[in-house]
């Protein structure tokens, strides 16, 4: 991976899949004619992984000399 990224856990590559995929199915929905329910599912699963990441402490970043 990336060393700008610093991912540490798997759950952190796990979510930019989903973040990618999730938006990425909108787009083929208009091919692939998904349900409403479906649709309504992977809303929430992409605002709810949105939140958890935002709402994130950051690192502690030590000051720069």
């Amino acid at each position: 991976m990336s060393k700008w990224l610093k991912w540490k856990v798997w759950n952190d590559q796990l979510s930019l899949l989903v973040i990618l995929l999730i938006p990425s199915l909108w787009v083929a929905n208009h091919w692939l004619i998904l349900p409403g329910e479906v649709i309504g599912a992977t809303i929430v699963a992409w605002t709810l992984v949105l939140q958890y990441y935002f709402r994130r402490s950051p690192p502690d970043i030590p000051p720069t000399p």
